[in-house]
C-alpha cells in the first residue's frame, strides 16, 4: 500500500511560468478578452518508488501537464480561477504515483501593468480524493 504523506524526501516534476492567454474573470472589463496568466505546477513523487521504477511507460509527463495548459487559450469566457485550477489537480492526480501537488494561476495585468493577483493551492492526494 502507497504512503500518502509527503516526507521530506521527494522528486519534484514541474512547470515553472508558464504563459498563457486566458479569457477568465467575473468584471465586464473582462470579458472575452484574453489576460496574460502564468501558470506554475509541481507534483511530488517518493524518490523511494519513483525513481527506482521510472521509465517511458511510469514516467511523470510534464508535456501532458503543458499541452492542457496551452489549450486553455482557446476556450471561452471562464469565470474562476480556481475552475483551472480544479482541472489542473485532476491531471495532475490521474498519475498515481503522485503524492501531492502544488499549482497556481496568477493573472498578469490586473491592477496595472505587471501588477498580478492570482490563487495558488498545495493538495496531498488523499485531501483531493475526500474532496
Amino acid at each position: 500500500m502507497q504512503n500518502n504523506s509527503l516526507s521530506p524526501a521527494h522528486v519534484k516534476i514541474f512547470l515553472d511560468s508558464i504563459e498563457v492567454p486566458l479569457r477568465i474573470g467575473i468584471y465586464d472589463h473582462e470579458k472575452n478578452v484574453p489576460q496574460r496568466a502564468l501558470v506554475d505546477v509541481e507534483l511530488y513523487a517518493d524518490p523511494a518508488v519513483y525513481l527506482k521504477t521510472v521509465n517511458l511507460d511510469t514516467i511523470i509527463d510534464y508535456a501532458v501537464l503543458y499541452k492542457a495548459i496551452n489549450s486553455w487559450a482557446e476556450r471561452p469566457q471562464v469565470l474562476l480561477i480556481e475552475d483551472y485550477l480544479k482541472e489542473l489537480l485532476d491531471l495532475c492526480f490521474e498519475y498515481k504515483i503522485v503524492m501531492a501537488c502544488r499549482a497556481s494561476i496568477r493573472k498578469m495585468d490586473v491592477f496595472g501593468k505587471d501588477q498580478g493577483a492570482g490563487v495558488e493551492v498545495f493538495m496531498k492526494r488523499d485531501d483531493w480524493l475526500l474532496g
